[in-house]
């Protein structure tokens, strides 16, 4: 199991810890209990390299994650609705710098749940790997994987210390 499995399990079991021992948990101690299970799980919990999982930047990466999914979806229906013969669809093979396969998931799950995106193959090949990705409107497909890896993949790399 990853170290992200092993935190998301931690996480579960004290939060069910947690509302066992109160006599009348709420959503404020459930919430109080989640947040609090997460903060002690991330502190415990290292991977097979000995690193911890940092709350701060899986935070951030929620946060750019959940925003990217508004703004795409607003993008991609104004392209489709006014401009769809103008569209430029695209084939883009994204060098990975990520060495673990659950943040490969992860990352692969990312582009696939932003609109105008899905992540289709991983192609590994002279002991490189790479996500093979289509973009609904990619006319320069180098500029959408440069983006790709400064928003999300920098992240996933910062993700553990």
């Amino acid at each position: 199991m990853s170290a992200l499995g092993r935190v998301g399990f931690w996480t579960v079991l004290l939060t069910v810890s947690w509302c066992l021992l109160l006599e009348r948990p709420g959503i404020g101690s459930l919430l109080l209990g989640v947040l609090l299970a997460f903060g002690i799980a991330c502190w415990l919990v290292r991977d097979d390299d000995g690193r911890r999982l940092r709350p701060g930047v899986l935070v951030r990466l929620a946060v750019r994650v959940a925003w990217d999914i508004v703004a795409s979806n607003l993008v991609v229906a104004r392209q489709v609705l006014f401009h769809a013969n103008r569209l430029q669809p695209a084939w883009i093979e994204l060098p990975l710098r990520l060495s673990d396969d659950a943040r490969v998931v992860a990352l692969a799950a990312i582009i696939s749940l932003t609109p105008g995106t899905i992540s289709v193959d991983l192609v590994e090949a002279d002991g490189r790997r790479r996500l093979r990705v289509h973009a609904l409107d990619a006319p320069d497909p180098e500029a959408v994987a440069a983006e790709i890896r400064d928003r999300y993949e920098t992240l996933l790399l910062e993700l553990l210390r």
